[in-house]
């Protein structure tokens, strides 16, 4: 039926429609205050995000939320911040595309592993870890020719070695570094007995330099003053890379500038560096409780410089420069108005 020449049936659907509507309107003023707007257009963009949120927080398996996982997070972003500082220190330095020595340079091929670990390091637990991966058994001495022969990366590597060096080949790579002024105590500590007579190896090493000096070699004790004095001069007089390894820069040790390491360690967070690197590397069997030739810290390393001449701590701060740079440690307060001025 018709009236007015318009079905009556599409009339009445074009009423209940606009009353439908009304009603709609009418809802979303009254609770608009409450709830919002019924359809706002932005929940279209934002709701993916809070779905992912509370998946997040109410799943019993989230790790995010445990502690355990903002450890984990925290020890990332420092391997992050550190590798990226080096980065950029290096491009000032402008001292990349020479890889002095490799000696000191270790690889496991079944974890396609490259470490880096200088003497004064933690370079002996470190060592001690790959002989375990490679399958050495444990009486085999981590400095031994023996040791070298399977953790060597020229042995190891053969033809391969500067493919994996100039990152041409797959392969993690890892460095270790020690603040230099800390290292320098412990090397003053292990090799020259904190000031206690010297003997053997250390003594010869000593005499030999106060021969070359003038100086009276009948004493075989050294004071902290007098082995930053003979590093110094040794330094100075032969070149930063004919110095002893043990005291040499680690910077001469790695060429951070040249080879591109995945992860820095640092020996005073050591232990959490290594766990954070194994877990990524899904490495097994590492024993993060294992240390060899530790010695029990009685004084922070900064005692010792108490007494140093600030001429003597610049030409310290002068052959470790890139050492300091390079791996961002900290300038103790002692130090800092000695090198005022200095810049890259």
């Amino acid at each position: 039926m018709t009236q007015n020449g318009v079905p009556r049936c599409l009339k009445v659907s074009a009423i209940v429609g606009a009353t439908f509507t009304l009603f709609l309107l009418l809802l979303n003023h009254d609770l608009g205050s409450y709830l919002g707007p019924l359809t706002p257009k932005k929940a279209l963009y934002l709701l993916p995000k809070i779905q992912n949120a509370q998946t997040s927080v109410s799943s019993p398996s989230a790790s995010p939320s445990t502690p355990a996982s903002h450890e984990d997070e925290g020890v990332a972003r420092r391997f992050r911040e550190r590798k990226v500082f080096k980065e950029e220190m290096c491009r000032r330095m402008n001292t990349s595309g020479k890889i002095i020595t490799d000696y000191f340079m270790y690889y496991n091929k079944e974890h396609k592993l490259l470490l880096c670990a200088p003497p004064k390091t933690g370079c002996s637990s470190l060592k001690r870890h790959l002989l375990r991966l490679a399958g050495v058994p444990e009486m085999v001495n981590v400095h031994s020719e023996q040791a070298r022969r399977a953790l060597s990366v020229s042995q190891v590597l053969g033809a391969d070695l500067y493919k994996v060096l100039q990152s041409t080949f797959p392969a993690t790579r890892v460095m270790v570094a020690r603040h230099p002024l800390d290292r320098l105590v412990s090397g003053f500590k292990d090799k020259f007995r904190n000031g206690d007579k010297v003997t053997g190896t250390w003594a010869k090493y000593m005499t030999r330099y106060r021969q070359r000096r003038g100086f009276d070699t009948s004493n075989m004790t050294l004071t902290f003053r007098q082995f930053l004095e003979m590093i110094a001069n040794i330094m100075e007089t032969f070149g930063r890379n004919k110095s002893d390894r043990h005291f040499r820069p680690t910077t001469l040790l790695c060429s951070p500038c040249s080879v591109r390491y995945e992860y820095i360690f640092h020996t005073e967070t050591l232990t959490q560096d290594l766990q954070h690197t194994v877990d990524k590397l899904n490495i097994a069997g590492i024993d993060l409780d294992l240390r060899l030739n530790s010695r029990t810290r009685k004084s922070s390393y900064e005692d010792y410089y108490k007494n140093i001449p600030a001429s003597l701590m610049g030409r310290i701060y002068a052959l470790y420069k890139e050492d300091f740079l390079i791996n961002n440690f900290t300038v103790p307060a002692f130090l800092r108005g000695v090198i005022q001025g200095d810049s890259v």
